[in-house]
Parts: structure tokens; C-alpha cells; sequence
């Protein structure tokens, strides 16, 4: 067994409720990353550039659904898909 699929997020959402759920998502993702950050320069004295280069994606990403969302009619609702693939090496 060594693939697995997590489905962590499936249904249709209104714009506001979708808007919602995937603005903290990445809300924690960029929280998780930052306190990696903070912890190794605490521990170590260094930086973690993983954790640098992906908080600024993670923005970046979320500055794009705001403007993608904001483009988007009132009345429409959105279904998302969101499995999370994991596979041994």
C-alpha cells in the first residue's frame, strides 16, 4: 500500500462559503509555514528557504483566487475538488 488519495475537500459551495474555506486553508498553510520558519531561526539562527520561498507562493496563490473570485457573479456556485495524493518513495 504504498499510494494513498485523502479526499479533504468535495462539494458545491456558495461563492462566500468557498471564498471562506479556501482563504483559511491557506490562511493555515502560510501560518504552518511561517512558525517553521520562526522555530528554525530560534533553534538554529538560521532561515528556512523552503518555508521563505513557499509562504511567498502560498500569497501569491491567494492574492489570485481573491481577484478570480471577486471576477466572478454572485449567484454562481463553485464546486471543489480537493484530494491530497500520497505515495511512499
Amino acid at each position: 500500500m504504498k499510494k494513498h488519495t485523502l479526499k479533504l475537500i468535495e462539494g458545491n459551495f456558495t461563492k462566500d462559503k468557498a471564498s471562506l474555506l479556501l482563504l483559511e486553508l491557506l490562511a493555515h498553510k502560510i501560518q504552518y509555514h511561517q512558525l517553521q520558519k520562526f522555530s528554525s531561526e530560534e533553534r538554529f539562527g538560521k532561515d528556512l528557504d523552503f518555508s521563505e520561498k513557499r509562504i511567498a507562493e502560498l500569497k501569491e496563490e491567494k492574492e489570485k483566487l481573491i481577484d478570480w473570485m471577486n471576477a466572478l457573479p454572485e449567484a454562481k456556485s463553485i464546486e471543489i475538488r480537493g484530494d491530497i495524493q500520497l505515495e511512499v518513495n
